[in-house]
């Protein structure tokens, strides 16, 4: 049985009346139906109420049917202006279903009791709780135009691009025989409404659990819808369930090419400032009389020259190839872990006196000239290191 979408209720309402028919449960027929088939109706038209509505949404349809079953103008209104939350989406759902043909009383059913009379009694409850419910003031804004969330507006235009479908499923109603699932290309219709990933989520939802439950009736496992489903071969049972299946696969095809074709976030650029707020390094060593250098020159370099006055070890950082060196944390990145080295200066003050000296040229091979072994570097920078230099 085909549902309808839903948005607001005064869409809902409006849209409907003019562009649509009520798609609600109907008893026609409940004449010729057994016990079981009834009560099976009965449960189907009470969850479509319940899922699709709540309490509120239902109580036109309480007012509606007493207007139709002899109620007065001031107890209309008496129940009009109780609360809304007292219309519970029980008493609202039996109100469309008596509206829609459900018979007040049936031999088999419930005992023979009266669903009229019951509702009557309920309405009476209502209006006596509610006698004293006070509306509160409404000031109203001149120029003041209503405020439409995004999620509802969303909601709203999806609900225009469904009618083709929702009168593709009620042809196969009419006629399950004759219908051709391949005939009505779903995807096709979607991409011309131009269908975003947010309403064929919406979508999808929708028509999601009706796809399941024929799902279920194919496996033939549960006997109340093996019941409900009888009236159709397993050849028609087998065409609406392809034609739910092309709605799911093109509501998800439309949601995957979203993500492919979604223009990946920019990257915000972090200060160079912020990137060396944590490196831990000595700034000078009057012994030495060295000075390091603005730990933010570091950012963007091909070498580092680093001098640990603990370990005595003079090393160079050489960036990789594609690569600049950086600072992560207390740590040098980008570096190239084979070529980068540091060796172990016999007389420090000597050395680096010359280190200082030296131009461009003869820094090339400095460390190739220390005798002493070649240690790698580790990226590791601490506060006994001091930054040489760097270009």
């Amino acid at each position: 049985m085909a549902t309808k979408t839903r948005v607001t209720k005064k869409d809902v309402a409006e849209h409907r009346a003019k562009q649509a028919r009520d798609l609600s449960p109907k008893w026609d027929g409940h004449e010729s139906w057994d016990e079981n088939q009834f009560l099976r109706f009965f449960h189907v038209a009470m969850n479509y109420y319940r899922l699709e509505f709540n309490g509120r949404d239902l109580k036109p349809k309480v007012i509606n049917w007493m207007s139709a079953n002899g109620y007065t103008k001031d107890q209309i209104k008496a129940f009009k202006d109780t609360k809304d939350f007292r219309c519970n989406t029980t008493m609202g759902s039996i109100a469309a279903n008596l509206l829609r043909g459900m018979p007040p009383v049936r031999a088999d059913f419930n005992d023979g009791k009266n669903t009229a009379q019951w509702l009557i009694q309920e309405i009476s409850t209502v209006i006596q709780n509610g006698k004293n419910d006070v509306e509160p003031e409404v000031i109203e804004e001149k120029n003041t135009m209503p405020v439409v969330s995004i999620q509802e507006r969303v909601r709203e235009a999806t609900f225009g691009m469904t009618e083709e479908i929702e009168e593709t499923i009620e042809s196969f109603s009419v006629d399950p025989e004759s219908f051709d699932p391949k005939a009505f290309k779903v995807l096709n219709l979607l991409r011309g409404k131009q269908v975003k990933a947010a309403h064929a989520r919406i979508i999808k939802d929708f028509y999601q659990r009706q796809y399941d439950e024929y799902l279920e009736v194919q496996e033939g496992k549960c006997d109340q819808l093996k019941e409900a489903y009888s009236h159709l071969s397993k050849v028609q049972i087998k065409k609406i369930t392809v034609f739910y299946h092309e709605i799911i696969s093109a509501c998800d095809m439309l949601m995957q090419e979203a993500k492919v074709n979604r223009k990946p976030r920019a990257k915000k650029s972090k200060p160079v400032e912020k990137i060396v707020e944590k490196l831990k390094f000595l700034k000078q060593d009057e012994k030495l009389k060295l000075v390091s250098i603005a730990p933010t020159d570091i950012v963007g370099a091909k070498e580092l020259w680093i001098y640990n006055t603990k370990s005595r070890k003079l090393g160079k950082y050489i960036a990789g190839e594609f690569n600049d060196l950086g600072v992560k944390g207390t740590s040098i990145t980008g570096f190239d872990e084979i070529k980068s080295v540091q060796k172990t200066l016999r007389k420090p003050e000597e050395q680096l006196k010359e280190f200082k000296n030296s131009g461009k040229v003869a820094l090339r091979k400095f460390l190739d000239d220390i005798k002493a072994v070649d240690i790698k570097l580790n990226g590791r920078i601490n506060e006994d290191t001091i930054l040489l230099k760097t270009q």
